[in-house]
């Protein structure tokens, strides 16, 4: 008698992010039927790309570069014939003044003076004294960066744009955002890269990166095309998730909400996107102990506005980012899609440029309406000599909810009693910078959705996807090999 074919594998993706989406492909590829749910009208998340007359914005700028080998010829693979190069020209703006970002030693004299420059450098041999003579590890992120940079350049290059990102004080925020966004990042490093580069081929900061020339969204988009090649996949659009029920440990349910119909239906394995807090503290059925709800209900995100912008002009400036600083400026960064490929604009004679506002929801700037967002954005922008207003021929302003999780003083360990409770559940993974409450990029992201996938089949172990960007090196140094070249 033959046996009956056992029915593929049904996994659940909260969530068509980068993260998400990788997961639910590499099943897909592997023979599992996937489901992917997302509450938004469009895929990738905070990877999203919006076309709009001609013009191509991504929801802040995204680049992709990894010190992972074999990750980046997965996306290499996956992409090809879609991707260009982009070579890395950024820059800091403080106090009407340029300078290169990352700090260049030679930039630095130039453009702050011998006299700045010289109290900087003694500012902070002052500083690394103190640290080796009974300073202790670093508790927020003002210790951290005074510890890297001195009090000087800890307030030119830092303080600044850490509280407009933030909406705080470094005082009040972890010293952990610095350790896994900048550390081995410090005046050594630049005078090293200054002095030795000719000689050592010493790449330590990262030069050049690949970016999709229709959008980051567009890696999203060859990831659905794949999962859906197979009739039995779906990706929902305008689901709003209600329960995730964890009653029957290995074999969960997920309910939604698509217009007025409510849909229930059954997995072997839940993958969340969703914000660790919401999932947690929200959405898990049997409520977690009252402990964990109250962690999740104690931690934050910060928000961002992203301003959009259509120029008539064919270049506003030949940067990839330009990081603002002044206090007196509203955004703390813009980007100009056409520097990163000129296939975000509809011809050659125009530009646009892409600000963002970081926010909290419902605060004055979130608050604010389009109209009054796209004026002051020209307006700041004027005031800096980049534009004039007659040189604009449209703007539109996107709000994006939980794009930043907040490190705050204490976070971690209420972070991890939420982590230890999902940890605990069989058939529930969390993936992705909301979905595990860290400072992913999407590289990270999707090397998560990855392992993911590769846990679920037996491959690898649950703590191998949490291990994902805990490097403590500075996540853009590269020590390249003169041989090899970038």
């Amino acid at each position: 008698m033959t046996p009956t074919p056992r029915e593929p594998q049904h996994v659940i993706v909260l969530g068509a992010g980068p993260g998400g989406l990788t997961c639910a492909h590499e099943l897909a590829r592997t023979g599992y039927r996937v489901t992917v749910v997302d509450r938004e009208s469009f895929i990738g998340g905070l990877s999203r790309t919006i076309e709009r007359d001609g013009f191509r914005f991504d929801l802040g700028g995204h680049r992709w570069f990894t010190k992972n080998p074999a990750l980046d010829a997965w996306f290499r693979n996956l992409m090809r014939g879609r991707l260009v190069t982009v070579e890395r020209t950024s820059r800091i703006l403080f106090g009407g003044k340029w300078f290169d970002f990352p700090i260049t030693v030679g930039n630095v004299l130039r453009t702050a003076g011998v006299v700045t420059s010289a109290a900087c450098l003694v500012d902070w041999g002052r500083t690394r004294l103190a640290d080796l003579f009974g300073g202790g590890r670093p508790v927020t992120m003002r210790d951290a960066f005074r510890s890297q940079f001195g009090d000087r350049l800890y307030d030119m290059f830092f303080r600044r744009y850490s509280e407009k990102v933030w909406g705080r004080p470094c005082s009040e925020m972890s010293a952990d955002w610095v350790s896994q966004r900048s550390k081995g990042l410090s005046i050594w490093t630049a005078l090293s890269n200054a002095l030795l580069r000719p000689r050592a081929k010493a790449q330590s900061l990262i030069e050049t990166f690949l970016y999709p020339r229709r959008g980051y969204s567009d890696i999203c988009e060859r990831l659905r095309e794949d999962i859906l090649s197979e009739p039995e996949n779906r990706v929902i659009l305008g689901a709003n998730v209600e329960r995730v029920d964890v009653s029957d440990p290995l074999r969960p349910k997920v309910r939604w909400r698509v217009g007025g119909a409510v849909v229930e239906e059954a997995a072997d394995y839940v993958v969340s996107t969703v914000a660790l807090p919401a999932l947690v503290g929200k959405l898990v059925h049997p409520r977690p102990p009252e402990s964990v709800v109250a962690s999740a209900a104690s931690l934050e995100f910060r928000s961002v506005v992203c301003v959009n912008l259509m120029l008539d002009m064919p270049r506003l400036t030949s940067d990839t980012w330009v990081y603002c600083h002044d206090e007196g400026l509203g955004f703390a960064r813009f980007h100009e899609p056409k520097n990163w490929s000129p296939d975000m604009v509809p011809d050659a004679s125009k530009t646009s440029v892409v600000l963002e506002y970081f926010c909290s929801e419902g605060d004055a700037v979130w608050s604010m309406s389009e109209s009054d967002l796209v004026a002051r954005s020209v307006r700041e922008l004027a005031s800096l000599g980049l534009l004039t207003k007659e040189r604009v021929i449209g703007g539109f302003a996107v709000k994006a909810r939980e794009a930043y999780p907040v490190y705050s003083l204490g976070y971690a360990d209420r972070l991890q009693s939420m982590k230890d409770y999902v940890a605990s559940l069989p058939r529930l993974a969390i993936v992705g910078r909301g979905g595990t409450f860290r400072y992913n990029n999407a590289d990270h992201s999707i090397e998560m959705g990855l392992l993911t996938a590769q846990m679920i089949r037996g491959e690898v172990g649950k703590e191998e996807i949490l291990r994902v960007n805990t490097s403590i090196e500075y996540g853009e140094k590269n020590l390249v090999p003169a041989a090899t070249g970038s």
